[in-house]
């Protein structure tokens, strides 16, 4: 009989699974039309995401590290899905949560250019992204697999242009790894780097996170 070796069914295994969670990301519930966009990126386009966010250091140390993540898990292997939204509401709820009166104030406004995405952005549009990528990634559970959503990942396949066509952006990526590799908050960083680093990060909604606004 033949043998197969291990990196061979779980490269076999991950192809799979990316192609259910794309069909499970775009089945699961949207409000309004379904209009988001989903894509599946290789590992050199998931390598430049990795180095834009390690690119990003000075700005924020929480992209580098995942920035750094990404040369580790692509070791192992690992599988990447894009998805993203355009900002504008095409529903006319007037919901006001995205803190405009009318959907057509939002729509009309000057688009705001910010390192996360392009705003401002209809609440739902966030929504739905979001809907779509926890579908797609509780399909990589319910597959065994180790799985994690990730803003800054998303953030980078929009500015580098890996994904077109829309304002606002996440990354799922999964991997089959004998660890999680998605959980590692202290892999690099010392207790102390760790608490210095999240003091810095976090001390506004503004400039915090991942430096959302110059």
């Amino acid at each position: 009989m033949a043998v197969t070796s291990y990196e061979e069914i779980t490269a076999q295994v991950l192809d799979r699974a990316v192609e259910q969670m794309a069909v499970a990301a775009r089945t699961c519930f949207h409000f309004g039309k379904n209009l988001t966009r989903i894509i599946t990126v290789g590992d050199e386009e998931l390598n430049e995401m990795g180095d834009y966010c390690w690119s990003l250091a000075d700005m924020s140390p929480l992209a580098a590290r995942d920035g750094r993540m990404v040369r580790e898990i692509i070791k192992e292997g690992c599988r990447t899905m894009i998805l993203g939204e355009r900002r504008k509401s095409v529903l006319g709820w007037d919901c006001g949560a995205c803190g405009f009166r009318t959907c057509k104030e939002p729509n009309a406004a000057e688009t705001q250019e910010t390192l996360i995405g392009r705003g401002p952005c209809c609440h739902f549009k966030l929504l739905n992204m979001n809907l779509a990528a926890h579908a797609a990634a509780a399909t990589a559970h319910r597959l065994g697999l180790h799985c994690r959503v990730f803003t800054t990942l998303g953030m980078s396949a929009l500015s580098l242009e890996i994904i077109k066509d829309v304002d606002i952006s996440v990354a799922v990526v999964i991997s089959a790894a004998g660890e999680n590799p998605f959980f590692d908050r202290h892999k690099y960083w010392t207790d102390e780097h760790w608490e210095e680093t999240f003091q810095k990060e976090f001390p506004t909604y503004v400039r915090g996170f991942i430096g959302a606004f110059e």
